[in-house]
């Protein structure tokens, strides 16, 4: 792993002529950065564009938000609907830069998004210059990839592409479906990730690409819970939803150790009934301390459900990031899917999918939100 200045160079993302674009991250920190070695320009600022942390004669340190991803993660498996919404934000910010006098031709490499936000790098690099119309229609076609004949602005960006319309046309027009919460669906072909790290753990290697004949998981939200399905345990009245009642406390009653000498005394015709009766008073306690003991101050947790398709894989899920006013500490194992795991926190957290034989994928869940499936292709 190379070092520059007060940063870790960990993996590269691009090469850009004579500029190399790094991940990586701040030794002082630990906070996630990019860094574009050999950067030559001015950089450019504005809403939707990354920050300019520093600026050397060697680099350019640009802010990495926590939990975005390059959008070179989803190259030709994008979501449709998704996909809609972020062309129509990189258009509003192009349109930005270009009445600032920045003609910016952005690469997938150098996009950032988590969720629906979206976030261009290297604005104002002059390696970066060029007509943004055209760029914005290439690398819509690239994220699409077979499917981008149905894309929904299809049309339009031909249009642009053409000189016929401005960029303008794609956030002044109305929006079809984008407003609605989905989960993104994840498949990375040829897409290698980061390994998961620690603190103590040992600078890793140049990534390589994965085999042809490696197979690649895809995560994919259910947008309905299946019917009759419940997703948390409930007692009579259902819960919140996304919280589950705390786990009963259980009473053990055992007879107490008989002597060791034998007691002679004649038999008492009450003491059955009398065992009985106490038997009943201590069962009601227990239901008593189950049904009426106080809430949890803490509200409870958000229980989400994760499948796998078929049902009888495998798939570990750990925790890399998780949001602000989490306690949950990155690098744990959630849970083993098919199964259940319980987030302290709404928000957004970037978990890590692994099966046996197959590439580790990453993948943005939100929380509170629908059943996740793992599909092992």
């Amino acid at each position: 792993m190379e070092v520059l200045g007060n940063y870790w160079l960990r993996r590269i993302l691009a090469r850009i002529a004579s500029v190399v674009v790094y991940e990586g991250q701040d030794t002082h920190t630990g906070m996630p950065v990019m860094v574009l070695k050999g950067a030559q320009g001015v950089p450019a600022l504005g809403e939707g564009v990354l920050p300019l942390l520093e600026e050397t004669p060697e680099a350019w340190v640009l802010e990495w938000p926590i939990g975005a991803v390059p959008l070179s993660q989803y190259l030709g498996v994008a979501d449709l609907e998704r996909l809609e919404h972020w062309v129509r934000e990189m258009a509003r910010i192009l349109a930005s830069l270009k009445a600032q006098g920045v003609s910016h031709a952005p690469i997938p490499e150098l996009c950032l998004v988590k969720g629906k936000r979206v976030w261009l790098a290297g604005a104002g690099l002059k390696e970066l210059s060029g007509e943004p119309e055209k760029a914005l229609a290439a690398l819509a076609r690239a994220l699409a990839g077979e499917r981008y004949p149905e894309f929904l602005l299809r049309e339009t960006l031909e249009r642009i592409e053409a000189k016929e319309e401005s960029l303008e046309v794609l956030f002044s027009e109305p929006v079809h479906g984008a407003q609605e919460a989905e989960a993104l669906t994840l498949e990375t072909p040829g897409q290698e990730d980061r390994p998961l790290q620690d603190a103590s753990s040992k600078p890793e290697e140049e990534p390589r690409l994965p085999s042809a004949s490696r197979k690649v998981l895809s995560v994919d939200p259910v947008s309905e819970p299946l019917e009759g399905q419940e997703v948390s345990p409930t007692k009579e009245t259902t819960p919140p939803e996304g919280k589950t009642p705390s786990r009963p406390r259980v009473i053990r009653i055992e007879e107490p150790e008989e002597p060791s000498f034998t007691v002679v005394e004649p038999p008492r015709p009450r003491r059955r009934t009398l065992l009985l009766g106490l038997l009943g008073a201590v069962v009601l306690l227990g239901l008593a301390l189950l049904f009426l003991r106080p809430s949890s101050p803490s509200g409870g947790g958000y229980v989400m459900e994760f499948r796998t398709d078929p049902p009888t894989e495998r798939a570990e899920v750990f925790l890399l990031e998780a949001p602000e006013g989490s306690r949950m500490a990155p690098g744990q194992l959630l849970l083993t899917a098919p199964g259940r795991a319980e987030f302290d926190q709404k928000g957004v957290y970037r978990l890590r999918i692994r099966v046996a034989g197959r590439d580790p994928v990453d993948y943005l869940l939100e929380v509170p939100g629908p059943p996740l499936v793992i599909k092992v292709r």
